[in-house]
């Protein structure tokens, strides 16, 4: 025995109940002999002889025989653990290179303080989750500079982002594709391999730098593209600089100076389509249109590349100890035995140790078998940690065979078939394994299995996108209902509301690709002037949304006077049911309300969010069967929509040419003009250990081991 320790020291304070149950059988002992004096006649216990007199010594035997055993429990369950087994783990990673644009388009405060500060924090936030992937920075405007060679020091990367600025580099302009070829050449080596990624962060403003074609030359080489679009992709945003640069090439606006060319002032848009063809060049690309918004870039980095395949990188030696819980827990079962056997009397005969004993054999498997369960489990999930699946899946099978209704090693086998890329499978395990957690009421458990299932059928749903929307579209919708579940199940579970609106949103994109395919027949060559205007199809979608939702709420009205009318059980389940077929439907409009507000001018998609925030307060009310409650949200929520589609019906009837060309409906307001670069800056770090601190809520998918 080389080392020991204890695997949940916290139950051995447990052990303090010792001396308290001591005190308890003294006390209970005395009473029972005062009990026995002032009840029995003195000198009868002599004349019935030392077989019914209980022994002294036999008592206190027992009593520690009983505390022993106490003992040996609390010791068993605090797992404690000896003989050292070495191990080698292969550590396993990415090379990750985070490409930044500096050109002087960064400096747009559209995201503020600005692009380029706000993508620093975004870097942040990723690195903040690695663990294992090596990582390399670079920066580029008109020419390229690598800031950071590819490292496992976080902290010397930490100290090269935090030096970036726009005059990080010397030559001015914008050569994307000039970014990439110089990350090729000088971070990667010229060797193919699927496992690097190209982190690139830029609003897609390109000097002729042919960026596609760079990306191509990427893919060919198994390198991947994340592009992150940053800024307004519509109307766009002004570039300021400093108020002392008035030499014709900026202008002075109201006290602040903004980049001008040619005499016009320069409007700095996000180029989405170059960057979307650029991921597009790459194997497994992404482009992540952030624009405006906000984006948690620490959960990007896990969804997108910590949980991809990563090469092996080296081996790590593990000295892990063994857990001997059993032994304790042996030694009790023994203990407890030899108390049931041991009489306080002397009594003739071995009818009653035999009897005791027999009802040690019966035990005694059953602790064995629990304890055998438990074993196999623990083998599994080291298994499962090595990323070792098959040898984690054959621990889980053998668990199982002794205790088929385990849903802990039916959960931690649908972890691994999943990890392993059998989705399908892993999809019916989580099934066995939320019944199972039901059935033994786990709520916890039967959350996790939820949450799981919905990701294996979101993962299958993927693989046929591309060739079979309608079928990934009826895979995406029980795994919508199966996240949804978790979250009714339990409602702290932050990661199943994300994937609720990932695979919504799927959905929605896969039927939007749907509608717009040119239908049979030669549909497709209709004329131009035949097109309906997008501000004009918008106008008429919020009519008839609000349409829509003034029949809900009607009907919502309807439910509820059947609600007070109606007061039997079978009538209550029925009001139930209907109740939560409204939600469904309020939850359909809600998503297409949501995708109203796109692209929209600022106050009607300002009035397009307070109808949704209604419609998303009436689903909810709907969901816990009160109709009347949810009747108020709907017709405030029919009300926006109205006044959103008068507002767009008025700003179509505006001429482009009476617009002011200085105004911005996405400018800056005057307030956030008056904050400090620090103070945003130091309001955005708050705002993203908040994220962070959100994020540590609920259980990690397919990671925790049960």
């Amino acid at each position: 025995m080389s080392d020991f320790q204890f695997g949940d020291i916290a139950m051995l304070h447990g052990l303090w109940l010792l001396p308290a149950l001591a005190v308890l059988m003294l006390y209970a002992s005395r009473r029972r002999r005062q009990a026995l004096t002032a009840f029995i006649e003195t000198g009868l216990l002599a004349r019935l002889g030392r077989s019914s007199v209980p022994d002294p010594a036999r008592r206190v035997l027992k009593a520690v025989l009983a505390l022993a055993a106490f003992g040996c429990l609390v010791v068993a369950l605090a797992r404690p653990a000896w003989d050292a087994v070495t191990e080698d783990v292969a550590q396993r990673g990415r090379d990750v290179v985070f490409l930044l644009d500096v050109s002087r388009s960064m400096l747009a405060e559209d995201l503020p303080p600005n692009r380029v500060e706000r993508a620093k924090l975004a870097i942040l936030d990723a690195v903040d989750r690695m663990d294992g992937d090596r990582v390399a920075l670079a920066v580029f405007a008109g020419s390229t500079v690598v800031k950071c060679p590819l490292t496992l020091d976080y902290g010397f990367f930490r100290m090269a982002l935090a030096d970036v600025s726009p005059f990080s580099v010397a030559r001015g302009g914008t050569l994307i594709g000039d970014g990439l070829r110089t990350v090729l050449q000088d971070v990667f080596d010229s060797k193919r391999s699927n496992y690097r990624d190209i982190v690139l962060i830029t609003d897609g403003e390109d000097h002729e730098s042919f960026p596609a074609e760079a990306a191509a030359e990427a893919g060919a080489l198994g390198v991947r593209l994340i592009a992150i679009g940053l800024g307004d992709e519509r109307v766009g945003q002004r570039v300021p600089v400093n108020a002392s640069d008035t030499d014709g090439s900026a202008g002075a606006v109201s006290g602040r100076a903004f980049l001008r060319h040619e005499g016009q002032e320069v409007w700095s848009r996000l180029d989405a389509g170059t960057l979307r063809r650029m991921a597009e060049a790459t194997p497994g690309g992404v482009y992540l249109n952030v624009a405006t918004g906000a984006v948690d870039f620490g959960e990007v980095y896990r969804r997108l590349i910590a949980s991809a395949e990563g090469r092996e990188i080296g081996t790590r030696t593990l000295d892990r100890l063994e857990e001997k819980f059993q032994v304790f827990l042996a030694i009790c079962i023994l203990l407890l035995a030899l108390d049931t056997a041991l009489r306080e009397r002397k009594r003739t005969g071995n009818a009653p140790r035999v009897a005791a004993w027999l009802v040690a054999a019966v035990i005694a498997p059953i602790g064995a078998k629990a304890a055998s369960v438990r074993g196999l489990v623990n083998d599994g999930n080291e298994a499962f940690r090595s990323e070792e699946y098959e040898e984690a899946m054959r621990s889980y099978d053998q668990a199982l065979e002794q205790d088929p209704d385990s849903p802990y090693a039916s959960l931690n086998r649908a972890n691994a078939l999943y990890r392993s890329g059998d989705y399908s499978e892993a999809a019916e395990a989580y099934m066995r394994a939320t019944r199972q957690s039901s059935q033994q009421n786990l709520p916890q458990l039967q959350a996790a299995s939820l949450h799981n299932l919905g990701n294996a059928l979101y993962r299958q749903a993927e693989q046929v996108a591309p060739t079979n929307p309608g079928q990934a579209i009826e895979l995406l919708a029980p795994a919508a209902r199966s996240y949804l579940d978790a979250l009714r199940t339990d409602g702290r579970r932050a990661d199943s509301a994300h994937n609720l609106e990932v695979a919504r949103r799927l959905i929605q994109q896969l039927r939007e690709q749907a509608s717009q395919q040119p239908p049979a027949g030669g549909q497709g060559d209709q004329d131009e002037d035949s097109e309906q205007d997008p501000a004009e199809d918008r106008n008429e979608s919020l009519q008839r949304a609000a349409e829509e939702q003034q029949r809900l709420a009607d009907e919502s009205e309807e439910l509820e006077k059947d609600r007070q009318q109606q007061r039997g059980s079978d009538s209550r389940e029925q009001q139930r049911q209907q109740a939560q077929d409204l939600a469904d439907r309020q939850e359909d409009l809600n998503q297409r309300t949501q995708q109203l507000g796109e692209n929209a001018d600022p106050q009607t998609r300002e009035r397009i969010e307070d109808a949704a925030r209604h419609q998303d307060q009436a689903r909810q009310e709907l969901e816990r069967n009160r109709p009347g409650e949810a009747e108020k949200s709907q017709r405030q929520a029919a009300e926006a929509l109205r006044q959103a589609a008068q507002g767009q019906e008025a700003a179509e009837t505006q001429a482009p040419e009476t617009a002011d060309p200085n105004l911005n409906p996405n400018q800056v307001s005057e307030q956030e003009h008056q904050m400090t670069m620090d103070q945003i800056l130091a309001k955005e770090r708050q705002d993203r250990r908040s994220r962070q601190l959100r994020q540590r809520v609920g259980t990690v998918a397919v990671e925790k081991d049960w």
